[in-house]
This record gives structure tokens, sequence and C-alpha cells, in this order.
């Protein structure tokens, strides 16, 4: 009896934690990018959503959706449709902008700065550019020289968030800073 009663415990305890499990691994998936019109967009993980340029629209779906911060990584003059940083603020977001101009912004110095404005926010964070190309190099040389992950994660991370075109300079740099 005494054994029947141990292993009904231990079967109710592996459902319990089962069920948390779920819970808490659908809370990534509540964000639903279906409606989005932004350029390749993809959740990074569960506080990180990566894409090319968001539209006002966009912005308003992903306020809904519990985004909170916008990390704008074009360069002045670069996009002119609407004013992404008096759009974010009447939607109540945070907004910075943080420059990349091209391939020459790929750096390690701007990638130690995106991981300072990340580490700085609460809740989700949409990070951009046009296409998400520059989003992918800057998370991949954040992988590398932040998080100390290999060559091969931080490009698997990269090209999760984006980078396509960039991939070349991103390893140049990498493999340079291993010499």
């Amino acid at each position: 009896m005494k054994q029947a009663s141990i292993y009904s415990s231990l079967f109710r305890l592996v459902l319990l934690l089962s069920f948390f499990s779920l819970n808490n691994a659908s809370a990534e998936n509540q964000v639903n990018l279906s409606d989005i019109s932004m350029k390749n967009a993809k959740i990074f993980n569960g506080k990180l959503i990566t894409g090319g340029q968001p539209s006002a629209e966009d912005l308003a779906k992903l306020k809904a959706m519990g985004v909170n911060n916008v990390i704008n990584l074009r360069t002045e003059g670069e996009f002119n449709q609407f004013d992404e940083s008096e759009q974010t603020k009447l939607l109540g977001l945070n907004y910075t902008s943080l420059e990349i101009s091209g391939a020459t912004g790929i750096t390690f110095e701007n990638a130690n700065k995106l991981d300072k404005i990340l580490s700085s926010h609460q809740g989700m964070t949409l990070i951009h550019c046009a296409s998400s190309n520059r989003v992918g190099a800057l998370i991949a040389l954040r992988a590398y020289g932040v998080q100390h992950k290999s060559l091969k994660e931080a490009i698997a991370d990269g090209q999760k968030a984006g980078l396509k075109s960039l991939k070349e300079k991103v390893v140049k740099l990498i493999n340079q800073r291993e010499q």
C-alpha cells in the first residue's frame, strides 16, 4: 500500500511539473508574429524579437503582445516613412537608437553597446534594422565576445536573428580576435 501511495504521489508530482513546464514554454509562444508585416520577424528567445523595419501598425501590435522596448539599428535618414521615436513614445515603449552604418558598424564595440542596452531593459525587446542582417551580425558578435560562445554557436545565434550577407564579416572579426 505504501509503495503504491508513493508511486501515486510521484506520478502527480511529474504531472504537475510537466504542467508548469508547458506553461512556461508557452509564454514565449504567446507572441504570434503572423500578423506582423515586419520583414524577417523572429522570436529569438522569450525576451527578444528580431526583424527588419516595423511599420507603425506593427509597433502597436508588438506593444499589445508585450513588447516594452525597441532598439533601432538604422542610421538617421535611412528610414523616413514615419517618426519611429515619436511613435514608440506615443505607444509607451522605450526607444533606443544605436546607429549601425552597414558593414563598417559591425564591430565588437557596437556588440558591447548593444549588450549594455539589452541588459538595461526589462521585459520583451524588439531589435531591428532594415532586414535583420545587422541585428544578426551584432547578436553573433555579442554571443562570441560577451556570452563566450564558440564561433559555431555565435554564428548560429546570428543566423537565428537574421544574419545573412554579413556572415563573412562576422567570421573574419571573430577569427581575428582568436589570433
